[in-house]
């Protein structure tokens, strides 16, 4: 005899053929073995909360098998659905977050015996269930095992690049090589050279004053005329030495004024051997 359970008198379930009956529609869902049998165990369990561990033992564990806790979720998914397109009233099973499912204690759920199926219909459900089995351990193999698939002759053939891809390929290295060692060349060669150029120096703004002595005075680039420069040299009897130069600073409007007397000009490749004075007025 065969346990047949009524389901808020619209839908019968039978655990042992693990089909659904919607009695309104006449129509009939096979479930598949793990989503039928975690549907009993609700069912048996009703009002309480069924872990996942316990649904798992249930389902795969006591047939052999070991499956991850996504797989538990997907058939409670794959139930919900057949219930829903059997038109089943409300949410009939409850999710309970990070415990498990549980059917509601005011669920109305009936159990009765009904006669043995045809045998036919038994070889039906026992091939199917061979079938369902077949499946699921195909799955297992493939959530676990993750075997490497070894690409066939022909394929790896096609994905062969033509002799002209691999030529342009290397012709594009060849001129990013010959283009990244000429520049590195061209870092050294400045890098050798700057030392040895001719920069222009602090005083290259400088404008000459026209003096009577035989030394060169140049001025800073300020707001004041070059007679206040040369009126400075004269109160300060500022003299130089033929073929000296002297840097004169001063910054509008102070009085403070900088003098620098080189024995060569600064911006010369010879050495200038300076001296330096300040004058607060």
């Amino acid at each position: 005899m065969d346990t047949i359970y009524v389901i808020e008198d619209t839908l019968l379930f039978n655990p042992t053929a693990h089909t659904l009956h919607s009695i309104k529609s006449n129509e009939h869902i096979t479930l598949a073995i793990p989503a039928s049998l975690c549907f009993d165990l609700l069912i048996k369990n009703k009002g309480r909360i069924v872990t996942q561990a316990e649904l798992l033992q249930n389902a795969w564990g006591e047939r052999g098998m070991n499956v991850t806790p996504n797989t538990l979720h997907q058939n409670i998914s794959l139930l919900r659905k057949s219930l829903k397109r059997l038109e089943v009233k409300g949410t009939l099973i409850q999710t309970i977050p990070k415990r498990g499912f549980m059917i509601g204690h005011e669920v109305s759920i009936l159990n009765h015996r009904e006669g043995p199926p045809p045998e036919n219909a038994r070889e039906m459900a026992e091939m199917r269930d061979d079938t369902v089995l077949a499946e699921e351990h195909d799955d297992k193999e493939r959530i676990h095992d993750q075997p490497s698939v070894e690409p066939q002759p022909g394929k790896a053939k096609e994905k062969i690049a033509p002799a002209g891809v691999i030529r342009r390929v290397m012709q594009r290295k060849v001129q990013w090589s010959v283009g990244g060692i000429t520049l590195l060349l061209l870092c050294l060669l400045y890098i050798h050279i700057k030392p040895f150029s001719t920069t222009d120096s602090p005083f290259a703004s400088y404008t000459q004053l026209a003096t009577t002595n035989s030394c060169k005075a140049l001025r800073n680039d300020d707001l004041r005329f070059d007679e206040y420069y040369t009126d400075f040299l004269k109160e300060h009897n500022i003299r130089c030495s033929q073929g000296q130069t002297v840097y004169i600073t001063n910054h509008y409007p102070s009085s403070r004024t900088s003098l620098i007397v080189c024995r060569n000009a600064i911006k010369s490749n010879k050495k200038s051997f300076c001296t330096s004075s300040y004058y607060l007025k």
